[in-house]
Order: structure tokens, then C-alpha cells, then sequence
């Protein structure tokens, strides 16, 4: 079981679009896959794809524990999309960062709350988070497995703000390290690239700050890299939210010079999980063979 956050401290860099859409097609790769919407201001991922069933709990009450997590129906919502649950964000009056700030293992709770046998028979665990550094942000990457996926946008204030706030928060967290507790590696997400020389300048001067370690003083403890995929600021990504479709069921292939949709999301998911990969070819074969047949 993986349990992956999308995290930024900045708004509006599309993670929840992107987590939705990354959990979209590894379900239909037949994994199973639970989307955890753990943005309580702006619940979005949780509101993409319509749901077939929805629970009565959702955040709040995992987080508070005053879910009976032996009745999943009790807290986790089934999607259209078959192999994709959700748990729906359901804090509008914002209590749980202070709930969070005061319990004892509040930083620890998603963490420690995930290990329950419930959890276990999930593939993936995807957790959107808020665009702003706080509590709820340090518990979600404090409960990654392995890896967290850091959305950027290729634009010279963004990329200030994720190293000035994402990495900061991640200095912050290593004395958790005392606690035998590995941070995951961050690897950034470049979020609607564009074919300007502004946005390739911007890239290379971000990867060479990465490259010689100058996000950080504690770089060789705070593990950061560029995946290679890019997903390019394409309209198809809106309209599959408009259509509360994973993108990658919309576009299977184009005539433009950047991947389609479907592309994209296969490098990604491939990149993310390499072991998975063979399902993720078979997908793509699937595909091929629906366009030629």
C-alpha cells in the first residue's frame, strides 16, 4: 500500500485536478485506489467525479476517530469509476487544523490512522491537501509511504514560493526523523507547462537549483527531484473536470506536439510506480487496440 500526497503551499497549481486525474487512471489500470480529499477549505477532489455512494463521515470524523472504521460504509464513498473510493472533505467550519494543532499526535494521526487493516487492502492511497502551509498540510506528508508529488507551475514567483514554503515545511518536519519517521522524497510535478521561453527558462533555472542541491542546507536529508513528465496547460484538462471524467478518457491521442492526456497520465503514473508498470502497458495496449480494431 502506497499512500502518496500532492502538496504545494501555494493555491491554484492544480493539484487536486491532477490527483484526481492520476487516481482516474490508475483505477482503471485495476488498481484499487482511495482518494482522500484532505483539503477542508476547498474540497474539490472530492467533487470531480460524481459518486455512486456516499458515506455519511468522511475527513473530519478519520481524523477526529469518531469513525468505526470496521464499517467502511461508514466513511468511504464509492465513485463512478470503478476501483476509485473516496473519502469526502467535510470540515466547512475549519475545526480540524485546530483539533489537529492540539492533540497530542496530531501531526501523526493521518499517519497512524492509515494503519488500520481497513487501509491495507487499498493499492494507492492519493491525499489531496490544501495550497497553504499549515497542520493539516504536515500530517498529510508526514504519512506518505515513500514519495510526495509537489504540483508546480513553470512561473518564476511559484517556483520561489515552493521552495521558500514547501521545502521550509519540510526542514521543519525532519526532527520527526528522531522518531525513526523517513520523510518522503518530493518530486515535482511541472503543472501546465507552456511553450514559451519564460516557462523553459524558468524549468532550467528550477533544475539547477535542484540539481546542486540549493533548495536546501539539509539537502542531503530532504530529497527532492523533477519528474519527467510535464503536463502542459491544455483546455482537455478542464474539460475533464467539467466533466467529471478523468482526462485521460477523453483524449487518447492528438495531432498536437505535446503527449494527449492519455499519454501524459501513463508516464506519470509509470514514473510514480514503476511496478505497476506491465498494467499500466496493458492499458495502453487496450487502447491501441480499440483505435486499430
Amino acid at each position: 500500500m502506497h499512500v502518496i500526497p500532492v502538496i504545494s503551499t501555494k493555491g491554484g497549481e492544480g493539484k487536486s485536478t491532477q490527483a484526481a486525474n492520476l487516481a482516474g487512471f490508475l483505477a482503471d489500470a485495476g488498481l484499487k485506489v482511495l482518494l482522500i480529499d484532505g483539503d477542508y477549505a476547498q474540497p474539490t477532489a472530492s467533487s470531480i467525479f460524481s459518486l455512486s455512494y456516499e458515506a455519511p463521515k468522511g475527513l473530519y470524523e478519520l481524523l477526529m476517530q469518531t469513525a468505526d472504521l470496521n464499517q467502511p460504509s461508514s466513511l468511504i464513498s464509492h465513485s463512478v469509476i470503478s476501483g476509485l473510493d473516496i473519502i469526502i472533505s467535510n470540515d466547512p467550519h475549519a475545526q480540524l487544523p485546530t483539533a489537529m494543532l492540539h492533540a497530542p499526535d496530531g501531526r501523526l494521526r493521518l499517519r497512524n490512522v492509515l494503519q488500520h487493516p481497513l487501509f491495507q487492502s487499498y493499492d494507492v492511497i492519493i491525499v489531496d491537501s490544501q495550497g497553504a502551509r499549515s497542520i493539516m498540510l504536515e500530517l498529510i506528508v508526514l504519512a506518505a509511504t515513500r514519495t510526495a508529488v509537489g504540483v508546480v507551475k513553470p512561473v518564476l514567483p511559484d517556483v520561489r514560493e515552493f521552495i521558500r514554503g514547501t521545502i521550509n515545511m519540510m526542514e521543519n518536519l525532519l526532527p520527526f526523523s528522531a522518531l525513526g519517521l523517513k520523510l518522503p522524497e518530493i518530486r515535482i510535478l511541472i503543472n501546465c507547462m507552456k511553450y514559451t521561453r519564460l516557462a523553459r527558462d524558468t524549468y532550467q533555472q528550477l533544475e539547477e537549483i535542484i540539481n546542486d542541491g540549493r533548495y536546501s542546507a539539509h539537502s542531503e536529508q530532504i530529497k527532492v527531484s523533477l519528474l519527467s513528465t510535464f503536463i502542459y496547460d491544455l483546455e482537455i484538462y478542464v474539460e475533464g473536470h467539467a466533466a467529471g471524467q478523468p482526462a485521460h478518457r477523453l483524449e487518447k491521442k492528438t495531432g498536437r506536439v505535446s503527449d494527449s492526456a492519455f499519454a501524459t497520465m501513463y508516464n506519470l503514473a509509470s514514473e510514480l510506480f514503476p511496478e505497476w508498470k506491465p498494467q499500466f502497458d496493458r492499458i495502453a495496449l487496450k487502447e491501441m487496440e480499440a483505435k486499430h480494431g
